[in-house]
């Protein structure tokens, strides 16, 4: 399984995702020897769980979700930008 499908397929189960934008950005940072081989990626994650929740929070919970492929052997993801937004906010922003 390719690494922009399981972290998909893991914030929509774990966080009841109902949109997930994934862009892989690892090719901008070839060479970056602290990577390790591992991903750079721009997320952007909405679900029903952020209501009532501070960004912080969110932020945290996505890490969370996402904390094995960040800190496991093999180490999938390197660097992570992430957005959260209620469904609410979203609908509001598009």
């Amino acid at each position: 399984m390719q690494c922009v499908e399981l972290i998909d397929n893991i914030v929509r189960d774990r966080l009841s995702a109902t949109h997930v934008e994934i862009i892989d950005e690892s090719h901008l940072h070839r060479g970056h020897k602290a990577a390790g081989g591992a991903g750079h990626y721009r997320l952007t994650v909405v679900s029903p769980k952020f209501e009532g929740v501070n960004l912080i929070d969110r932020t945290r919970m996505v890490y969370q979700a996402l904390d094995e492929q960040i800190n496991g052997q093999p180490k999938l993801i390197h660097a992570l930008q992430i957005k959260v937004f209620t469904p609410q906010q979203w609908q509001e922003r598009n």
